[in-house]
């Protein structure tokens, strides 16, 4: 027995499209016939038209899963880009961060290079203070 193969959603629509042009001949010749058509006939062609719009309303179902399917697969590409990219905010504030922390270093290096006990006294409280806010809140992002 020969594997059998999915359907992309284009095959499901462009199938579902075919049905619906048989169907679509189907009640035609169903109109166009109905005075030489015996009553079983033309309730045979009714049922085919039926069955074919049946078949058109599943091939079309399936191509809406399919791209319901496809949508709910980029959706979670995009969460996973958005996470990696609130991961390298993270590191850029921690980056940052560190950068901040060896200039106050220098200027506390410089200071004491200096000798000048009120620039020292600067540098080290500078040392001691918090981050700002803005530099906090790009922390936490």
């Amino acid at each position: 027995m020969a594997p059998l193969t999915e359907l992309t959603k284009e095959q499901s629509y462009a199938i579902a499209d075919s049905l619906a042009q048989a169907s679509s001949l189907v009640l035609e010749l169903r109109i166009r016939e109905r005075e030489a058509l015996t009553p079983d006939e033309r309730a045979l062609l009714e049922q085919y038209e039926n069955h074919l719009d049946q078949m058109v309303a599943l091939f079309r179902a399936y191509g809406i899963y399919l791209t319901a399917e496809g949508a709910e697969q980029a959706r979670g590409e995009i969460e996973g880009a958005i996470a990696k990219g609130k991961l390298q905010l993270k590191r850029i504030a921690d980056v940052k961060a560190a950068i901040g922390a060896a200039a106050r270093l220098v200027d506390l290096g410089a200071a004491i290079l200096s000798r000048d006990p009120f620039a020292i006294g600067e540098a080290a409280a500078s040392l001691r203070a918090r981050p700002k806010k803005e530099e906090a809140a790009g922390q936490t992002a």
